[in-house]
């Protein structure tokens, strides 16, 4: 997602009609100078280049087509393909109408037939982000949310106005297929998301007056969208039209309790309060503060963690937070492992199937421990993304991280409130974030032992189990195209050492290449030298998450790590590597152990250790490549040695460099 982008902005309609809003012109050109198709589907489906709009008959080849849109890139079943185009009445020659519309499809334009290709027994659809609406939608509303967090408001709005200006009526309208269904309700959910924020931001601003016709429509066409409807009222409010909000407050309660028999919810309830006694809200907050989600889309084709998922769920149970039950209790589950593990991926999954326990907000905040090139952040800067993802102005946000830290606590009392803390440094970082209300959950993933933090529950997650590698890779490999090579998948799955990034970077290289069978793909991954290649992709891979790990290291730290490489097997000895050091056994104990916090070795036996297969292929890569200095050695043997990862770089968290903007 990241680098230049393109937007393909609709040049005949406008969603939302706001004055003063620059409809940008689509570039079409590629790098060698043709025209390049754009795909639209935040709207009907359409395709467009330079030359005009391309038209695509038939509604069987256009939910192909769509159907590959939304998957994003990734591959597509036959199965899948025939279910969305005939559902549960496909002809028997459905596989070759099949064939046939992609066929079609690549005599629509040049670049089509360079970007469809086979995978597995279907299809994927290669398209890049300025060539899909969608994608641009997400990049903008991105950009707008870390403008707003930076304090660019006037920036972040037009970014906003911008992103919402690529709709041109509810995505892929007037093509009705069940299958893709769920699919579309999410963008038009999504959408409506980002018009909140961007209305809230609208609001914030003083632009009430402006968004009053705009709003009245999207309230008429969602009269059961509570947020949209206590931001009507506030801008009717607020307009000098007291009378009417109240009026809408009454229609809408009566419009829930007709259609769904339940009262309006404790925002819309305090709104109206706040309209009643022409005074503060009851809470100090604003409106949006609740029912806000910006939790990363989940990761397609999980797999597994049973029973790690039942264990955050018991959690939840056991500190009152369940739905059933009144709320006694904070809960801190913390989640790490190495690099490629699937924190993150379990962390994200699990957050939303708690979302409907914790239903005043979801928030996530990428603490970028580990972010290759930045410092991780902050404690203040992500009380500044707390505060901000629950609709506080930028200009209401206090400067202090005390202040900051004292608003987000009374900002979140007596609601349920679900945080994921992502990428941890360590505990320092975010002691100003836990949140002590009764009923809230925050969930915290590191690659590092968080030793000093407090918490409910605590996982290390581990290697997958075989069947659980084994069914991974063959979702995002297409299990029916390999489905004679059962022995060979399970052959796969072992030398990815069941690493669920490096089964799909392995599963995502097996679609790329729809000449490599998995015996093949099986015989690159058993020669040493070519294994880490082999799982390498655009923004490198296995390597680079690695590499991240292994930069937040001591200099001694990365000077025996890179000896485990040189050592035959994976199991080690603390002696042996004190001989291959030139270290006391204690010294080297205390470096092996430190490599263990930071989940680059396990700990098998007291004074015996077990280092990952592709770590250690990459540890024996390094020890070819950097040369170790006598002066290294030398800090090694002599200097004090730390239980914990360095300040000065890698993925550490500098205390006192908070920033208090």
């Amino acid at each position: 997602m990241d680098g230049p982008y393109r937007v393909a902005a609709a040049v005949d309609s406008l969603t939302g009609g706001i004055p003063g809003i620059v409809r940008e012109q689509p570039n079409w050109q590629n790098k060698h100078g043709g025209s390049v198709l754009n795909f639209r589907i935040l709207g009907p489906l359409e395709m467009w280049t330079d030359q005009g709009q391309f038209r695509l008959p038939g509604s069987k080849r256009q939910a192909f087509l769509s159907t590959l849109l939304l998957a994003g890139g990734m591959p597509v079943s036959l199965r899948q393909l025939i279910d969305v185009v005939w559902g549960h009445q496909a002809p028997a020659t459905a596989a070759k109408q099949i064939r046939n519309a992609a066929s079609d499809l690549r005599r629509v334009h040049p670049e089509i037939g360079e970007r469809l290709a086979l995978a597995g027994d279907g299809y994927q659809l290669k398209v890049e982000e300025g060539q899909l609406d969608a994608r641009v939608f997400s990049r903008r509303t991105a950009r707008a949310r870390q403008l707003l967090q930076e304090g660019c408001t006037a920036d972040a709005l037009q970014e906003f106005r911008s992103a919402l200006s690529l709709w041109r009526g509810p995505a892929l309208a007037g093509l009705e297929r069940d299958a893709l269904q769920a699919q579309v309700d999410g963008l038009n959910e999504l959408r409506l998301a980002v018009l909140e924020e961007r209305v809230e931001l609208e609001l914030a601003e003083g632009h009430h007056k402006a968004i009053l016709g705009e709003l009245a429509i999207w309230v008429a066409e969602n009269p059961l969208r509570e947020r949209l409807i206590s931001q009507l009222m506030l801008a009717l409010y607020r307009s000098g039209s007291q009378a009417r909000a109240l009026k809408v407050y009454e229609k809408a309660r009566q419009t829930l309790k007709g259609e769904l028999g339940v009262d309006p919810g404790a925002e819309l309830r305090e709104v109206h309060q706040y309209i009643l006694v022409n005074g503060p809200l009851p809470t100090g907050r604003g409106p949006s503060s609740l029912r806000h989600n910006n939790l990363p889309a989940r990761v397609g084709h999980f797999v597994g963690r049973i029973p790690e998922q039942r264990l955050i769920k018991e959690c939840a149970q056991a500190t009152g937070s369940d739905s059933r039950a009144s709320p006694t209790a904070p809960a801190v589950v913390a989640i790490d492992g190495m690099a490629g593990i699937g924190k993150t991926t379990l962390a994200v999954h699990a957050a939303y199937q708690l979302a409907h326990v914790y239903p005043d907000a979801q928030l996530f905040v990428d603490m970028g421990a580990c972010t290759a090139g930045n410092r991780p952040l902050d404690p203040a800067a992500a009380l500044g993304a707390l505060l901000s993802g629950l609709g506080v102005p930028p200009g209401s946000i206090p400067a202090g991280l005390e202040e900051r830290s004292a608003t987000w606590r009374r900002l979140v009392a007596d609601r349920r409130v679900l945080v994921l803390l992502d990428d941890v440094a360590d505990t320092q970082q975010i002691l100003p974030l836990l949140l002590g209300a009764p009923g809230c959950l925050t969930i915290v993933t590191s690659r590092f032992r968080l030793t000093d933090l407090v918490f409910t529950c605590q996982l290390t997650l581990g290697e997958m189990s075989l069947a659980e590698g084994r069914e991974l890779f063959s979702r995002i490999a297409g299990g029916k195209r390999f489905s004679s090579e059962d022995e060979a998948v399970d052959h796969v799955v072992n030398l990815c050492g069941r690493l669920p990034l490096a089964l799909r970077m392995a599963a995502a290289k097996l679609c790329h290449r729809p000449s490599w069978t998995v015996s093949y793909l099986a015989s690159r991954l058993a020669t040493g030298a070519q294994r880490l290649s082999t799982l390498a992709a655009e923004d490198g891979g296995l390597t680079e998450v690695f590499r991240q790990s292994y930069d937040g290291l001591t200099h001694g730290q990365q000077r025996i790590f890179r000896l485990l490489g040189q050592l035959p097997g994976d199991h080690i000895e603390t002696h042996t590597v004190a001989q291959l050091a030139g270290l006391s056994v204690p010294r080297t104990d205390h470096l092996l152990e430190s490599l263990v916090d930071a989940h680059l070795l396990n700990a098998s036996a007291p004074g015996r250790y077990r280092i990952h297969e592709l770590l250690h292929m990459y540890a024996l890569r390094l020890a070819g490549a950097v040369a170790t200095p006598r002066s290294e050695h030398d800090e090694a043997l002599e200097g004090p040695v730390s239980d914990r990862l360095p300040t000065h770089k890698g993925c550490r968290y500098v205390p006192a460099a908070c920033s208090m903007g």
